[in-house]
């Protein structure tokens, strides 16, 4: 592909040439022959006021005439005759007058000069043309034309001249045609090289290898956007191949026991005695119920990996309230109090499905492991450039060692095992923040319970709003105001 595109800018560099090339030399012609003509007409005003003024003329001035026109002959090659009113040769440098071709270009100039008008240059002069040039001028005497003086100049020196002037500019030419195919070639290899590394890139890919990039940085800026716009199909190719890997591991190492156990669960059901079937089928039922949640949270984890809606700014307070409205409603039945604090309103730059989603499966949690008649703290605070929204809950807490495991995919604490769950929900939370710029922290508490920490990036800087506390004194409305209140 470089040799074509090689030889296509070196082709369109030649008619560039050539199309400047020829109306150069055509120039070059004209010029050379509208300068000899010239010179001729010069000479001859010369011998037009020392020819005499007819056949009437003494001897001696005919005498003279003639030396001079033979002389300027053998001078410079150029034959001059002149001719009387008539058209007829009274006088002339050569014994024989030319014939042929150039004796009809002498009689027309002639009958030019005779009617008082001045011989046309030949348009151009060639290399390869030969025909001399006639030129002629006419004899004035008081006011009346009486003859006419005519030159006949061989070409041959100013066909040299132009073939020099063209071997020189073909000589020109040549060069900035070679000048040319080395820059084509450059100026290919520069077009062609980010194309070279996105087929390597393209074919390390095919062949498996995923982690093939392409690297950036030269060639044209359409190739090099190209060049990202590539690195970023392939990150996006490999995460969802990852994805897709990671999910498949995750499914046959999770549904393996669960599946085991409902197929023991179903063979002691055959067995079993009538008597103890129901209980049986009750037990087999719920390792069933138990596979089908999992799975559902598997599914739900790979959904929120791949899809969603763009960020945006959203209300962060406004969607903590909506979602804790929903769940407060599940703390009541289990006897739980959710305490709402910190700023109202600020606007923070996510996606509201995402954000409610990450906060609906750290209440979830909260709530699944905090005891009876425990405090659920819901804060929300303002950062240089995040917003936190922090639940902390009075559960059994996780180990310090264990702290960076809460938000791997199926990690469950081994005092919480008793609780029915997957180990999804804090995975999915940080799933669902980090696609839009957020984080999900875990910290303990410095009692017994768990504080997740969700951060969402500020959109702007915003007058934080107060939440509504009637049971607030002034002064804790102040400090409530700050994002600071009094527990």
């Amino acid at each position: 592909m470089r040799t074509r595109l090689s030889v296509l800018l070196l082709v369109l560099m030649g008619v560039v040439l050539v199309s400047l090339g020829v109306p150069l030399g055509a120039s070059i012609a004209g010029s050379e022959s509208r300068s000899m003509h010239a010179d001729r007409v010069a000479d001859l005003a010369l011998f037009v006021g020392r020819v005499p003024s007819g056949p009437q003329s003494s001897d001696v001035e005919v005498t003279a005439a003639v030396r001079d026109l033979r002389r300027y002959d053998e001078l410079y090659g150029i034959s001059i005759s002149v001719y009387d009113t008539a058209g007829r040769v009274w006088l002339q440098s050569r014994p024989r007058s030319p014939t042929g071709a150039t004796a009809e270009a002498v009689r027309s100039s002639v009958r030019t000069a005779l009617a008082g008008r001045l011989t046309e240059a030949p348009s151009r002069i060639y290399p390869w043309d030969s025909r001399p040039l006639v030129a002629a001028q006419s004899v004035v005497r008081d006011g009346d034309v009486v003859g006419a003086v005519v030159s006949v100049s061989p070409v041959d020196r100013a066909r040299s001249r132009v073939l020099d002037r063209w071997l020189l500019l073909i000589s020109a030419e040549l060069v900035a045609l070679v000048g040319a195919a080395v820059l084509a070639g450059r100026l290919a290899g520069w077009l062609l090289r980010p194309v070279a590394r996105l087929d390597e890139a393209a074919h390390q890919i095919s062949a498996g290898d995923l982690g093939a990039r392409v690297p950036t940085g030269s060639g044209p800026p359409e190739l090099r956007r190209l060049e990202h716009s590539f690195n970023d199909m392939a990150v996006h190719v490999q995460e969802a191949v990852e994805a897709q890997r990671a999910f498949i591991a995750d499914a046959s190492h999770q549904l393996r026991n669960p599946l085991a156990a409902l197929l023991i669960r179903l063979e002691g059901l055959r067995l079993a005695a009538p008597s103890r079937q129901p209980a049986a089928a009750e037990n087999a039922l719920a390792d069933g119920r138990h596979l089908a949640g999992t799975l559902d949270r598997m599914l739900a984890l790979a959904q929120v990996e791949h899809i969603g809606a763009a960020a945006g700014p959203v209300d962060i307070g406004a969607v903590v309230d909506e979602r804790l409205a929903s769940w407060r409603v599940v703390a009541e039945s289990r006897s739980i109090t959710i305490h709402r604090v910190g700023v109202s309103r600020v606007l923070g730059h996510h996606e509201t499905g995402a954000l409610s989603g990450a906060l609906d499966a750290v209440l979830d949690n909260s709530l699944k492991y905090s005891p009876a008649y425990s405090t659920v703290t819901v804060e929300v605070t303002i950062g240089e450039a995040t917003i936190a929204v922090v639940v902390t809950d009075d559960g059994p807490g996780v180990p310090a060692e264990d702290l960076p495991k809460v938000v791997d995919r199926f990690w469950r604490s081994a005092g919480t095992a008793r609780e029915t769950g997957s180990g999804l929900g804090m995975s999915i939370a940080k799933t669902l923040l980090e696609r839009h710029g957020g984080r999900l922290d875990v910290a303990a508490t410095d009692d017994r319970g768990l504080r997740v920490c969700l951060r969402v990036p500020l959109e702007a800087p915003t007058d934080p709003v107060p939440p509504e506390n009637p049971n607030l004194s002034p002064d804790d409305e102040h400090l409530e105001g700050q994002g600071l209140v009094r527990r």
